[in-house]
């Protein structure tokens, strides 16, 4: 699955830095995830109201790749309202703490990325009345966690080192850029740890 996403890319590749500001949430609804045999998960789920209709099917890298995520897929939406509507799908998933490089298919839909996660979203046409819109996606991010002050590859004892060095004063392992070297910045060492 990974090649060919990586063939696809390498096609047709649109890469920007990380989005600043993301789309608000939507309402969300449930989706039935598999894992398969690879590690990909397979995520799949339906919502119907009663103006618009939202079919997901996708595939992404989530459990088994801390540094480059990878999401593949389709959404399929249908508008059951008695005028031509716009209808938007949104969906999330937590990623690393991180700098962030963005590639994508195509520039239809929007994928950003906001305190570790990332957020895919979708803003189709006008859609007639029962016509099915179908929006397929294909994006990466790659991820450079937060904590690696000396730059050797790894989050490990002599990035928490120092974390302690420098408590209470700026700098590099100011990791939220807040002014001050503190628990927060703690905190996202300790959740990018690789040991």
């Amino acid at each position: 699955m990974k090649q060919f996403i990586l063939a696809l890319m390498a096609t047709f590749c649109v890469t920007s830095m990380a989005q600043e500001v993301c789309r608000p949430p939507l309402v969300t609804f449930g989706v039935h995830r598999e894992e398969m045999k690879d590690g990909w998960l397979h995520s799949e789920g339906t919502s119907v109201y009663e103006t618009r209709r939202t079919e997901v099917d996708y595939y992404d890298n989530r459990r088994i790749d801390d540094t480059y995520f990878s999401s593949q897929g389709q959404v399929t939406l249908t508008n059951t309202s008695s005028t031509s509507r716009i209808i938007k799908y949104r969906h999330r998933v937590p990623i690393k703490t991180g700098n962030y490089t963005i590639s994508q298919d195509s520039t239809d839909y929007e994928v950003c990325t906001d305190g570790g996660q990332v957020i895919f979203y979708y803003e189709s046409p006008a859609l007639q009345i029962g016509v099915p819109h179908v929006q397929e996606w294909t994006y990466s991010v790659e991820i450079q966690p937060y904590g690696d002050f000396n730059n050797d590859g790894d989050i490990d004892g002599s990035d928490l080192g120092m974390i302690f060095a420098n408590w209470g004063m700026i700098g590099v392992t100011d990791i939220n850029d807040d002014g001050i070297t503190d628990g927060i910045d703690l905190g996202i060492l300790l959740e990018n740890w690789t040991g």
